[in-house]
């Protein structure tokens, strides 16, 4: 640790000197960012991997004088871009190193004027490269965050070409630092990003002490017995946090559960995790929208209210908690018998560190998405040779030569003299922001308390005249256009019904018939 001190000569009382030691993922994962190397870092949640590789590229970055544009955070959400921002803005401001965030939130970038570091979403940097590509020409180091959250998905996808986008514009060669939560291959994954890499993994695994048990009531019994102040309850589905939460407020102090999860709006769901970080009682119920590392301080044990998605699911929900121990304390909540022995399998396996392989299988979607944005990006036109090669390890030289074809009869791309161009109609809808972003996009409903004149979040058509959002029963007023009027109802409701994740991209409608089959 005294040499690594010593490589951090000018960053390591701003990052690291209130803390007594470096974590293990930090002593493996700093010498090899700063012998310029590029890796995939896997470790758990709230195990240091952020600081483990920004302090070494910002020692880099003020050893070697990097200028503009120089280190790129991507991150999944733009909640987590916000709490990534907050995490680092106060160090990167004490070094003299200008930082920023973009999503679409927060659209506003000067290319004239670009930050050093900057942190966004894979949808915004999709922008920027079409926008103000020459922004990142000068750029060092790309950071992925939470990748295990966006791998396998049309947005991973999307990512990975667009990494590959961004070599063909940078003035030279930068590096690569993939941030994840365990995962059963981080090879296999790491190399759909990136190929000369090395892999970096904490050994060392927190105890985990679980209990089984049938109700949120006994969760409740357990809490007072083991003088348990603060829980985190994890839910598969908006729905069920509605439902648990109600459930919840019958047993905790109404006024201390939170309800947080993304239909929400984002006021409710930072007021959810503001009180989370500064109250010293509280009980918060969730969605996979806290999977990810927002900080929401201390917890003092997990519950998972259904059985997790996949055993990465569990260790990355049960990671948010217990975060100054060694040891996660955990209670899981079973409805039969067949629950049962699939959670004590499940746990089984976390403790052994297992995690099950997923099988990777590109989305389509991202290759018509992709054209739509070079071609944007390119009104000169981009030749084939361009494609196939963005397209190589992606999808086929038949199903390129298919989808092209499809979206030259249908007039979104032109082909002369052997280039491709986008159509009038594809620039127009460039102009408009709406090729950039492969997420389904639904007609919702925006949910406004009359009293207060608060968007409490959004709601699916149709909804019964009394339902449960954030945790609160509601009785509609009055429904004008895309906007619902609520006021507090007492008694009972049931929680609305939310519109299911899509798995295919938005862009997936784009395909020809025999390639959406």
């Amino acid at each position: 640790m005294i040499d690594i001190k010593r490589k951090l000569g000018r960053t390591w009382n701003t990052f690291f000197s209130k803390f007594g030691k470096l974590l293990e993922i930090q002593l493996k994962a700093i010498p090899v960012v700063l012998e310029r190397k590029n890796a995939i870092v896997v470790s758990s949640t709230a195990s240091g991997k952020t600081e483990a590789v920004v302090a070494p590229l910002i020692e880099r970055f003020l050893r070697e004088e990097w200028k503009n544009l120089a280190i790129l955070y991507i991150s999944p959400t733009k909640a987590l871009v916000n709490d990534i921002y907050y995490r680092l803005n106060g160090q990167l401001e004490e070094l003299e190193v200008s930082v920023s965030i973009k999503t679409g939130d927060n659209p506003q970038f000067n290319p004239n004027k670009p930050p050093n570091f900057l942190i966004t979403t894979p949808e915004s940097f999709d922008s920027l490269l079409c926008r103000h590509p020459g922004s990142f020409n000068d750029i060092k180091a790309v950071i992925l965050d939470e990748l295990h959250l966006l791998d396998n998905t049309y947005r991973g996808d999307q990512l990975r070409l667009l990494l590959k986008r961004l070599k063909c514009t940078a003035e030279a060669d930068f590096n690569i630092y993939v941030l994840s939560a365990t995962i059963s291959d981080p090879e296999e994954v790491a190399y759909r990003y990136f190929k000369d890499f090395e892999i970096v993994k904490a050994s060392g695994r927190r105890e985990i002490d679980y209990t089984l048990v049938q109700s949120v009531r006994e969760v409740f019994e357990h809490t007072k017995i083991e003088r348990l102040k603060k829980l985190l309850i994890f839910c598969n589905k908006r729905a069920s946090t509605e439902t648990m939460a109600s459930e919840c407020k019958g047993l905790w102090e109404s006024n201390r559960v939170a309800v947080h999860h993304g239909s929400l709006s984002k006021t409710i769901r930072e007021e959810a995790e503001s009180f989370m970080k500064e109250s010293q009682y509280g009980v918060c119920i969730a969605t996979m929208t806290l999977e990810i590392g927002i900080d929401i301080g201390d917890i003092d044990s997990i519950v998972l209210a259904e059985v997790p998605w996949s055993i990465s699911s569990l260790l990355q929900r049960i990671g948010r908690g217990s975060r100054r121990t060694l040891k996660n304390r955990v209670f899981a909540i079973y409805n039969s018998d067949c629950e049962k022995l699939v959670l004590e399998q499940m746990f089984k396996n976390a403790i052994e560190g297992c995690v099950e392989s997923v099988d990777y299988s590109p989305d389509l979607s991202v290759a018509v998405q992709q054209i739509f944005s070079s071609l944007y990006a390119n009104p000169k036109g981009l030749d084939t040779k361009y494609f196939s090669e963005l397209f190589n390890e992606f999808c086929s030289e038949n199903d390129l030569g298919d989808i092209s074809n499809y979206l030259m009869r249908k007039s979104w791309i032109e082909k002369r003299n052997g280039k491709w161009y986008a159509a009038t109609k594809l620039m127009d809808m460039g102009d408009k922001g709406k090729i950039h972003s492969n997420i389904p996009n639904s007609k919702r409903l925006v949910v406004i308390d009359v009293n207060s004149k608060r968007i409490v979040g959004e709601v699916q058509y149709p909804v019964d005249e009394i339902f449960l959002l954030g945790g609160s029963i509601w009785r509609i007023v009055n429904i004008l256009g895309d906007k619902i009027y609520v006021k507090p109802e007492k008694g009972e409701a049931s929680a609305i019904k939310f519109k299911s994740c899509d798995s295919n991209g938005a862009f997936y409608y784009f395909l020809p018939g025999h390639l959406r089959e």
